[in-house]
């Protein structure tokens, strides 16, 4: 019995060191095969679910963290090791049953109050996970990774001084919490506070160095020197050449980092390398979800026009929605309108997508109960006292434009139009996450989003006519004012001379438009793609040359 006892420790012991030495493929495996000699040993379900975190591999680690909290229901860590990996999974309403049904047995711990929180942010429901957060701190003040989680939740609801008030005193309590220099110094960059950034991120970068985070925060700010630069470089190219780098994510960071500092060298060639190499390392296994939004393209196209809801009651904000691809110039349109003194810009709202998620699951009866209308404006963030419109500038909701322009008849729904070449070199350049925008990772499935883009208008513009108001971003920088007149006859609108400045709203910006939007309004990137024509071949061909003949003209 001991020996078997001493046999077991040493299987746990050399597992925990492969995982220490970053080998969790092995250390997975020797898990798995040790817990089908030792079943109701919880340890080794346990380990393998770590290793499969290590691994990025979520919903593996689902099942084994599921298996190792059966043999120990009771068990407070197995309990927050599956909550959490439910959550990391993008199963966040899962977690949200499972630790429903733990806060049945007793009440929750800290550490499963912050799961909680996070599973509340997910879904969108900010407030429940503002008061969660606050009430884990109550418990524990110092947390830092709870002030991070109630900065985030904050911004989440738009209120980004009081996040970057969280940040401050943490950073200013806990000096040498990198995570927390790194996240002040976001804020900040949100905020256009660009040497409060710089500042922030060399004090992460002397306390961390070789964070691929910091690098690639660093890379992309327009207040470096040539020496910063310089030495920026060769931080970077160090951390490539050793290899220090370990998890997909750092690496990926690196990259763009290094694709940033080449870009600013005008060294094309070498920037698009570094791009390709990182979008490859991010394109792993989306390959379904590409197949997924054909099929979904295909179904919300043949499907009949929905019943139009009743008008809004006097006196309510009235929407606002501005739609097109990615990196097409819907910040810079949110931003100009959200200069006028009546207008609030809301940044990129996700109800419409939630509810849409939500809605194609269901039988239909579900949307007689859960109306868009009623969902959306029950998540929206507060309005100031002062706002007659709001403006909702999620790129993604011309999947949606049927339903949106059915549920909110006195909505105005504008579409902005960009050369779809200039787009998908401004996507390319970004770092959009492995799955937040997967098809900005290869570029055929880039053109695969535009022609269902394309399809998708072409239907709406059918079905809803002068409904959807077309803005061209070449014309928008190309002739602001009088592209700003016509918006603001568009949205019914006074003009406003602060609209022709957009770079000086305070609004804070979490998007990728972030650094181009500060600055004034310029042509500098219409035809852009022409400084990387040959890499963005395979995108043009694979546009459809009858939704874009402009585009492909020329390139059979």
């Amino acid at each position: 019995m001991q020996m078997k006892a001493d046999q077991l420790r040493a299987e746990i012991a050399s597992i925990g060191n492969l995982l220490k030495s970053g080998r969790p493929d092995r250390a997975f495996k020797r898990a798995t095969k040790a817990a089908k000699k030792w079943p109701k040993v919880a340890a080794l379900p346990r380990l393998a679910g770590i290793s499969a975190v290590q691994q990025q591999k979520p919903k593996l680690a689902q099942t084994y963290f599921e298996q190792a909290w059966r043999l120990e229901p009771g068990n407070a860590e197995l309990i927050q090791n599956y909550a959490l990996s439910l959550v990391q999974g993008g199963d966040p309403a899962d977690a949200l049953t499972f630790l429903s049904k733990i806060v049945a047995r007793g009440p929750l711990t800290p550490a499963m109050q912050f799961i909680r929180a996070l599973a509340l942010l997910q879904v969108h429901e900010t407030d429940q996970a503002l008061d969660t957060i606050n009430k884990v701190l109550t418990r524990e003040p110092a947390n830092p990774n709870a002030q991070l989680l109630k900065a985030d939740i904050l911004d989440v609801m738009q209120r980004w001084q009081e996040a970057a008030a969280v940040l401050t005193a943490l950073v200013g309590s806990q000096p040498k919490f990198v995570p927390g220099l790194i996240r002040l110094a976001k804020s900040q960059l949100g905020l256009g506070q660009f040497d409060s950034v710089l500042q922030n991120a060399a004090a992460a970068l002397a306390l961390a160095p070789g964070n691929a985070e910091t690098l690639e925060l660093m890379a992309g700010l327009p207040n470096l020197t040539e020496e910063e630069v310089s030495r920026l470089q060769a931080q970077i190219s160090d951390v490539i050449e050793r290899g220090a780098a370990t998890s997909p994510e750092d690496k990926v960071k690196l990259l763009f980092a290094a694709a940033e500092i080449a870009r600013r060298q005008n060294s094309v060639a070498q920037e698009m390398q570094y791009l390709a190499k990182a979008h490859k390392l991010q394109r792993g296994g989306f390959t379904a979800w590409e197949d997924r939004s054909e099929k979904e393209c295909a179904s919300r196209l043949a499907a009949p026009l929905p019943d139009a809801a009743p008008e809004q009651p006097a006196g309510s904000a009235r929407p606002i929605f501005v739609v097109g691809l990615p990196r097409s110039g819907t910040t810079l349109v949110e931003r100009i309108l959200g200069r006028h003194p009546t207008v609030q810009g809301l940044g990129e709202l996700a109800s419409v997508h939630q509810w849409a998620r939500q809605a194609e699951a269901q039988l239909p009866e579900w949307r007689v109960e859960n109306r868009l209308s009623e969902f959306y404006l029950d998540k929206l963030p507060d309005l100031s006292p002062d706002a007659l419109a709001f403006v909702d500038k999620a790129p993604g909701n011309y999947a949606f434009l049927d339903q949106i322009a059915q549920a909110f008849p006195n909505a105005v729904i504008i579409n902005v139009q960009r050369d779809p070449r200039d787009v998908a070199l401004s996507m390319w350049r970004a770092n959009f996450g492995a799955a937040g925008l997967y098809f900005t990772h290869d570029f055929q499935w880039m053109a695969a989003e535009a022609n269902r883009y394309q399809r998708y208008l072409r239907r709406w513009h059918s079905v809803l006519p002068d409904r959807i108001h077309d803005i061209r971003y070449e014309t928008l920088v190309g002739n602001l004012d009088d592209t700003v007149q016509e918006l603001c006859r568009i949205c019914d609108l006074s003009f406003e001379n602060a609209m022709l400045s957009p770079d000086k709203s305070s609004n804070a910006i979490k998007t990728a438009s972030n650094l181009q939007a500060r600055k004034p309004v310029n042509t500098l990137s219409v035809g852009g793609w022409h400084v990387a024509a040959e890499q963005l071949d395979p995108f043009i061909r694979a546009l459809d040359a009858e939704l874009w003949p402009e585009a492909v003209e020329g390139q059979a």
